[in-house]
């Protein structure tokens, strides 16, 4: 599957742009925060559930959206919005982060279907690309290992979420 490679760089611009825009305040912070850890948790649940290249994942979170990480990844994204007071980042991750990421899950849905065949084009049919239609929440945390959360390397993101509250509060601080 071709990587996408623009999308870490854009990332890393974004990123710095939106420090330097950044106006936390108290509220804002915990506010933001808290919709942080909500997308991480997503996320640590999806991580704990993905055997990787063994099949079609369709345990867990997985049995009610296909792309939980991302779903997560969202919710992170919005609370640093939110924590940064910044409306015209706010727009533009509203508006680029859909568009990045529904061209990255077009593109791995038919790598799937090219390495899984008729048993992903099923899965394609049964489950929501993203938004869940209900949920189980407590046969998604039964099927949850958090020792298979990291192995997929999910404690790279959290350090990432811990790195953004540390600048967040040295901005929100001293610079305020």
């Amino acid at each position: 599957m071709k990587r996408n490679t623009y999308r870490i760089p854009l990332g890393f611009l974004a990123a710095a742009v939106f420090l330097l825009r950044a106006d936390p305040t108290a509220v804002s912070y915990f506010s933001g925060a808290c919709l942080m850890v909500f997308g991480e948790a997503i996320r640590f649940i999806s991580s704990g559930t993905l055997v990787k290249f063994e099949g079609v994942t369709r345990d867990g979170i997985y049995a009610y959206t296909r792309n939980p990480l991302y779903l997560g990844s969202f919710f992170i994204g919005l609370g640093a919005c939110i924590m940064g007071r910044d409306p015209i980042f706010t727009v533009f991750f509203l508006i680029v982060y859909p568009l990045v990421y529904y061209r990255i899950i077009r593109r791995e849905e038919q790598y799937l279907v090219k390495r899984y065949g008729h048993e992903y084009e099923l899965y394609l049919d049964e489950v929501s690309r993203v938004i869940p239609r209900r949920i189980d929440l407590r046969a998604v945390l039964t099927d949850t290992a958090p020792f298979l959360a990291m192995k997929n390397r999910e404690y790279l993101t959290v350090l990432g979420i811990a790195a953004v509250w540390a600048v967040l509060a040295v901005i929100m601080v001293f610079f305020r």
